[in-house]
């Protein structure tokens, strides 16, 4: 994903922040870190979540696999 700040939509919903209710967000990948993985050092093998980090208040809402549109502001 590039960049910047985006409206963003999972499927035709647009996401709004749950905590102020702004809806421009930044994203990045967050790992999902599991015992196992970690325990035999493998935590790069781990699955990855979409991250959307509100640009007022800085919530992070996590999505895993969902069908993400990103509008740029």
């Amino acid at each position: 994903m590039a960049r910047g700040t985006f409206r963003v939509f999972v499927g035709n919903k647009r996401v709004t922040c749950p905590f102020c209710d702004h809806q421009i967000f930044a994203q990045r990948d967050v790992k999902l870190n599991s015992t196992g993985m970690s325990l035999l050092g493998l935590d790069w093998a781990n699955k990855a979540a979409c991250g959307l980090i509100c640009a007022q208040c800085g919530y992070v809402q996590m999505f895993v696999d969902p069908q993400i549109r990103y509008e740029a502001v």
